[in-house]
């Protein structure tokens, strides 16, 4: 797989290509969505992750840029029945969206009905074909043997990225769980971390453990906690 980096010789230009800036906060506003877009601009960011609500928005004023459009599906619970998830995935990838962020049906997840979470994870890869998937296990709230099933099925149905957390449930990133999908993964696909991540030493950490993206919301905040690191 690609996208990976050495942690330890980053550039503003490098770190900033491993970010998601992300705008998923409830509470949000047009004006929000035209900031973060920006600022990805700005700074160079990998990409924008909006609900679909806003990603035609999104998709016209990332336009003519190197920054993708993503759209984060299923999000915060992830109790979406697989139409509802269809349907809006449908909807960002017929609007220019270049990514899908999806949450698994946790309930399916928990309850042992994995032919259900490999055949949401399927029809979305299918919905996304040509760009890129990545699927949220929220790690929270699973054991280590449920993450790495959850990886396997995401890799049955051909997802590119596995993910740890939407930075909705009562924990985000961690070191241990970032390791743990890398080794379960084994290269077939990449790692995301994401839910807490706000200061340039802990993407320092997430990378070293083997996470190919960062996602967050602090993007501007980590690379001036970089650049002030670098210039002391």
């Amino acid at each position: 797989m690609s996208e990976s980096l050495e942690p330890d010789h980053l550039n503003v230009e490098t770190l900033a290509a491993v970010i998601d800036h992300t705008l998923l906060q409830p509470d949000h506003t047009v004006e929000d969505v035209e900031r973060v877009c920006l600022e990805a601009i700005t700074y160079g960011f990998h990409t924008v992750c909006v609900p679909p609500y806003d990603i035609e928005r999104v998709v016209a004023l990332l336009h003519g840029t190197d920054v993708a459009a993503g759209a984060a599906v299923g999000v915060p619970f992830g109790h979406d029945n697989l139409e509802a998830k269809r349907a809006a995935a449908c909807h960002a990838i017929e609007s220019g969206a270049d990514e899908i962020d999806m949450l698994i049906n946790l309930v399916a997840m928990k309850s042992g009905r994995y032919a259900d979470v490999r055949a949401e994870i399927a029809a979305l890869r299918k919905i996304a074909e040509g760009g890129v998937l990545k699927v949220i296990l929220e790690c929270c709230y699973l054991s280590d043997e449920e993450k790495a099933r959850g990886c396997e099925l995401a890799l049955e149905a051909g997802a590119d990225f596995v993910k740890t957390s939407t930075g909705f449930g009562p924990g985000g990133a961690t070191v241990h769980d970032v390791h743990l999908l890398v080794q379960a993964v084994g290269g077939r696909a990449l790692v995301k971390a994401a839910g807490g991540i706000r200061t340039f030493l802990a993407v320092q950490e997430f990378l070293k453990a083997g996470a190919a993206r960062i996602g967050t919301s602090a993007g501007p905040a980590i690379i001036q906690d970089f650049q002030n690191r670098e210039d002391v």
